[in-house]
């Protein structure tokens, strides 16, 4: 797991970078893509629980430093989007290799409809009621869609990182 901070946290923060400077201005149907959601679910879905946890909690508290919502609301969603991913990639559900071709990106789609939800009943229960304004339905089909196209791989991302460490234990 040490060996792979390093790599995961430089890839947590082009990440953080892409999504506040990127993601943050494009919208799809009025809705913003939460890559910062899809990078921890992928590494869960890779079976790195620790290490899903750690990219979660980094990018979650980095985006909302910049972000007019309750601080810590994006970590976490996104701590709890990583520590079930990682409860179905520690099993080799979302494995890449011997899994079907569309489990990793239907999980993750499915990760990507429901974290809008939590994100918006978490403001509600932190009395932050302007998260409402927009349509969640529309922001539950957009960053679903997105999820299930970028899945794979950023998935293959996440398993990079961890021959990175791997390679660097030898």
């Amino acid at each position: 797991m040490r060996r792979t901070v390093l790599p995961a946290t430089i890839i947590t923060l082009f990440v953080v970078a892409i999504q506040l400077e990127i993601l943050s201005s494009l919208r799809f149907a009025g809705t913003v893509v939460m890559l910062v959601w899809l990078w921890p679910v992928a590494v869960g879905l890779a079976g790195f629980t620790n290490l899903a946890l750690y990219v979660a909690l980094l990018g979650g508290v980095l985006v909302d430093t910049h972000a007019t919502t309750p601080f810590g609301l994006t970590a976490i969603v996104a701590l709890v989007l990583a520590y079930s991913a990682s409860l179905l990639g520690r099993e080799g559900v979302g494995d890449l290799d011997s899994a079907a071709y569309w489990v990793t990106p239907a999980l993750a789609a499915l990760a990507g409809f429901a974290a809008p939800v939590i994100y918006t009943f978490g403001g509600a229960f932190a009395f932050s009621f302007e998260l409402w304004r927009g349509s969640l339905v529309a922001m539950m089909v957009v960053n679903a869609l997105a999820f299930l196209v970028l899945a794979r791989p950023i998935t293959r991302v996440a398993r990079g990182v961890a021959s990175v460490g791997e390679r660097a234990r030898r």
